[in-house]
């Protein structure tokens, strides 16, 4: 006989059940296990959300705070101890390091954006022989940014105030500012020789035509010309207002994010002076600055009004020409600098070749085989021979006069 199988009904009553339970459910809003599921991944997406927005504002604030608490730190170690700060006007104080007895005193020009580490290897060697000066320009470096005042203390206009004479950072300003530094201050024993690299020497230029009375020579190292953006082109109007100031655009936002200083630490920048003969503590300096949104402000502001600085100069020359009796040297390599395209190259020997011819045809002119912008540091006898033998010359002639 054939066996039966039994097929039990299926239970309706639970599934009418559960039918009712979730019509229940929504009826009486409560969520579905599917709702469930998907409300506790959201809220796992946001936590993660959550967590993301932590660590970016981390890294947002962490590393400019311990930025600046390293800077406020690293000022007091690394200021020069021989140096100190004096007052030009109106609380705007400046750094200056000077060494040795005169008359003369040489006083360093240092090139656009650097400070006085600059001429670290060379001072200390015209210092046997003469009184040196150091010092950096208005916003870099130790020196306190340019001060303008509304009204004078009387309330009179602002204009009778002559620190608002000039604009900032122009050479005008530069060639001010050294006034008050060198001679209303502290009274450094005259004659000067200026020694201007670049953009220092267009302001050693400037303060020779304005105060030729106080100035013994010149020399003039790589010297930035007025007429460099006019040449070839404008081949260097673009490439300063296009390449050089937007890098240091850049420097400065990382400086102030605090991603330069970890760049720094992970060897993914470098500081833009080295040299096994430099010391350590210049190095040091070069980096801190690196870190410092205030001095790569002012190297900003410095190559921004070049082109007002150029003005000036033209303006000034119009009005006035050097005199004479104030000797000239000028001092440059085979280029301007070795890594630069070779059109760059050629229009800054042209800006060159023009000063001399136009402006200072009686000039010493000095090539120094190999060198580039980089020799204040690199090849600093080329720099301390030409100014050594400009201050025996001065002496030899006032051991002259006094026989």
């Amino acid at each position: 006989m054939r066996k039966r199988t039994l097929i039990r009904p299926k239970d309706v009553g639970s599934n009418a059940t559960s039918t009712e339970n979730k019509a229940d459910n929504l009826k009486s809003g409560k969520p579905t296990t599917s709702v469930k599921a998907s409300r506790k991944e959201v809220a796992g997406v946001c936590r993660k959300i959550c967590k993301v927005i932590q660590y970016l504002i981390l890294i947002l604030i962490i590393p400019p705070f311990l930025n600046y608490a390293s800077i406020q730190k690293e000022v007091r170690e690394l200021i020069p101890e021989k140096g100190s700060l004096y007052d030009v006007g109106w609380g705007q104080k400046m750094f200056k390091l000077c060494e040795g007895q005169g008359p003369p005193t040489v006083i360093f020009e240092s090139p656009g954006g650097m400070t006085s580490d600059v001429w670290s290897l060379i001072y200390p060697q015209v210092a046997k022989i003469a009184r040196v000066c150091v010092y950096d320009r208005a916003g870099l470096g130790f020196s306190e940014r340019p001060l303008t005042n509304a009204t004078e203390a009387d309330g009179t206009d602002a204009k009778s105030n002559y620190k608002n004479k000039w604009f900032p950072f122009t050479v005008e300003r530069m060639a001010d500012d050294l006034y008050q530094l060198m001679t209303v201050n502290s009274q450094e024993p005259q004659p000067f020789i200026l020694v201007g690299a670049e953009l220092g020497a267009l302001v050693s230029q400037f303060y020779a035509q304005m105060f030729e009375g106080q100035v013994l020579g010149m020399v003039l190292i790589n010297p930035l010309s007025e007429d460099l953006f006019e040449q070839d082109g404008g081949t260097w109007l673009q490439h300063w207002y296009n390449y050089i100031i937007p890098s240091y655009q850049t420097l400065q936002l990382g400086a102030a994010l605090g991603i330069t200083r970890l760049a720094l630490l992970l060897g993914l920048l470098y500081q833009p002076m080295s040299g096994a003969e430099l010391p350590e503590k210049v190095e040091y300096r070069q980096k801190h600055l690196m870190c410092h949104p205030k001095h790569l402000s002012s190297v900003v502001d410095e190559h921004h009004f070049v082109n007002e600085s150029f003005s000036q100069m033209k303006t000034l020359r119009m009005i006035k020409s050097l005199p004479d009796n104030i000797s000239v040297t000028v001092i440059n390599g085979n280029y301007y600098d070795e890594q630069m395209p070779s059109y760059l190259n050629k229009a800054w020997a042209k800006s060159e070749q023009t000063l001399l011819t136009k402006h200072y045809p009686k000039a010493n002119h000095i090539v120094i085989n190999g060198a580039d912008k980089h020799m204040l540091y690199r090849n600093p006898r080329a720099v301390i021979d030409p100014v050594s033998r400009i201050i025996r010359q001065y002496k030899n002639r006032m051991k002259t006069k006094q026989q």
